[in-house]
């Protein structure tokens, strides 16, 4: 995971700009520090510039973007060394062009808006679950709406993709696929990253959730899985305990029509996201980690 950008000048050692994808900020002392290391490096080989530095646990690494000027990339250890190179030699090459022809004050004013296009990446989450369960709901939820007072079935994958959610330099973005047993052969996982498998806690649409769980993990064995246990509000809900004896793994409470159930959608949403990166879930509101983009 990409923490910071920076746009140093290495003569005065000031940041130009930054853009924050991450709680943690670079500090004036580990920017320092890293320009240090990479003077050492290349005076050692020129080659060297192009390497990776570890800075108190965070993996460094910089373009030459004008005369004297760096763009740098701080980031986890474990982010992929082919994908950053990737993304910070498309960066520079694009903020050269900008040096050349606009004021650092522009730059300074629009440095994400720059950037942006060349850092993030995708996470795409999978919504699924028989017809009716709210799954539709859950998403007008996760936004912030007031759900669909009529039930319309999802044909195939709904119209209405979710992808304007951040979270670091991530673009997270949710598929809705539709619940009817003749759509579920149309149902792929090739690019989903995570499930949210929805049941609206019966006892018989456990039983097909079950199902639907065992059919996805034969076919996608190292898909992570979070299920949600819906209309918690109706008389024959099952409690979650129950669902997640049944189910095998924990099951979330959930209530799609409430808004009040909306901070803990969004604090199951940072959590899960935050263990997946590897990463020490803050003790901050998910408002601080999640970035809703206007649409």
């Amino acid at each position: 995971m990409i923490f910071n950008i920076v746009l140093m000048d290495t003569a005065s050692r000031k940041k130009i700009a930054a853009a924050d994808y991450w709680i943690h900020k670079v500090s004036r002392s580990q920017l320092s520090k890293y320009l240090n290391t990479l003077l050492e490096m290349v005076e050692r080989s020129e080659r060297l510039k192009y390497k990776p530095a570890i800075i108190d646990d965070f993996k460094f690494y910089s373009r030459e973007c004008g005369d004297d000027i760096l763009i740098i990339f701080v980031m986890d250890l474990n982010e992929p060394d082919g994908e950053v190179i990737n993304k910070i030699n498309r960066a520079a090459r694009v903020l050269r062009g900008v040096l050349e022809k606009e004021s650092t004050s522009y730059i300074k004013k629009n440095f994400s808006r720059i950037v942006d296009p060349y850092v993030m990446s995708k996470y795409v989450i999978s919504l699924v679950g028989e017809s009716g369960v709210g799954k539709t709901s859950l998403l007008c939820l996760l936004m912030g709406r007031e759900p669909p007072i009529d039930h319309i079935p999802t044909i195939a994958l709904n119209t209405e993709i979710i992808e304007n959610i951040r979270f670091a330099n991530y673009e997270i973005v949710i598929l809705d696929f539709a619940g009817q047993e003749s759509s579920r052969k149309l149902w792929n996982f090739s690019s989903t990253d995570m499930v949210f498998l929805l049941t609206d806690s019966s006892l018989r649409n456990l039983i097909a959730s079950k199902e639907i769980m065992s059919k996805i993990e034969k076919e996608n064995p190292d898909l992570p899985i979070i299920i949600f246990a819906n209309k918690q509000d109706l008389p024959n809900a099952l409690d979650p305990t129950a669902i997640s004896r049944i189910m095998g793994i924990d099951a979330r409470s959930m209530v799609a029509v409430d808004l009040a159930y909306r901070n803990s959608l969004l604090n199951t949403l940072t959590f899960v996201l935050s263990k997946h990166f590897d990463l020490e879930v803050p003790d901050i509101l998910p408002d601080d980690l999640l970035r809703f983009v206007p649409e």
